[in-house]
């Protein structure tokens, strides 16, 4: 269902919010889901999405460049908690989907 912009209901927002990222920030935050998102980690995630989180961003003030220092200050922060090698990853990723499926369970 559309809100009256034609963009997103309040329902889907929150069905987006419940059944998705809500369910994974129960065990990890944003920051660990963007570098787990992406299959290099948050620098590809970075150079994949900046364009697109800037035109969002754009309406909420200055906007964050995701690039230069700024994106490599975050991803070096990010893979001091999270190494990116993709075996790390990896193990992460089905920790990440294994507790997920338990908590899908757990709501069911």
């Amino acid at each position: 269902m559309k809100d009256v912009d034609g963009v997103i209901s309040v329902q889907d927002i929150d069905l987006v919010m419940s059944e998705g990222l809500g369910m994974r920030y129960a065990f990890i935050g944003p920051m660990e889901t963007i570098h787990l998102n992406a299959p290099e980690g948050l620098e590809d995630y970075l150079s994949r999405y900046r364009e697109g989180m800037k035109r969002v961003l754009s309406s909420f003030g200055p906007v964050p460049e995701f690039s230069g220092e700024e994106a490599k200050s975050i991803n070096q922060e990010m893979c001091d908690l999270i190494p990116s090698d993709q075996d790390h990853l990896s193990a992460r990723r089905q920790r990440r989907d294994h507790l997920l499926m338990g908590l899908a369970r757990l709501k069911k």
